[in-house]
């Protein structure tokens, strides 16, 4: 049983260094100190009208949770969890499958701490591997984190069920990392 366990767990490692070789997420470099935050949490982006492999450019609207919020350099412990909505837009090559994440997604939103604070940030979204460095980030202009970036890394991502027939209108991550320096 143990080798079982530890040939799955190889396996698995391995899995995962292949997809970062081929799938990095390469973010800006941060202006704050490393470790000001870590969370975990989940994200809906939605798209108004359904992104098609002809229709490349939408409204797109975010919502979101985090929780279990630690601050490694104790900057910020009083950071616990929030939620976030914000709204912007989206665009991708034309000819993209309906259900492919290839798009760039561009947004202003706000975070509502547990503490009754908010943040405002910028959201770039970018799995467009032509349109510049693969990156899920946010940069914070007001409240607290402002001058961090956020660096955000799903788990899992899945589109709306029936993308391939009525185009993509939803992008869902139910389990992320997110990251502030």
């Amino acid at each position: 049983m143990r080798k079982s366990r530890t040939s799955r767990f190889r396996r698995s490692a391995a899995a995962v260094a292949a997809a970062l070789l081929l799938f990095p997420l390469n973010a800006p470099t941060a202006s704050a100190a490393v470790g000001d935050l870590a969370c975990t949490g989940n994200f809906q982006f939605n798209f108004t009208p359904p992104l098609t492999s002809s229709t490349t450019t939408a409204d797109a609207e975010v919502s979101g949770g985090l929780v279990d919020c630690f601050s490694l350099n104790g900057s910020y412990t009083r950071l616990k969890s929030g939620y976030r909505t914000g709204v912007g837009t989206v665009s991708r090559p034309l000819g993209t499958a309906p259900c492919a994440p290839i798009m760039t997604i561009t947004e202003g939103a706000v975070l509502y701490w547990n503490t009754g604070e908010r943040s405002k940030f910028d959201i770039t979204v970018n799995t467009d591997p032509t349109s510049g460095d693969l990156a899920i980030s946010a940069y914070f202009t007001q409240g607290p984190l402002a001058g961090d970036t956020a660096n955000a890394y799903p788990i899992v991502l899945h589109p709306n069920a029936d993308c391939a027939t009525n185009g993509l209108s939803s992008l869902t991550s139910d389990l992320l990392e997110v990251f502030w320096e």
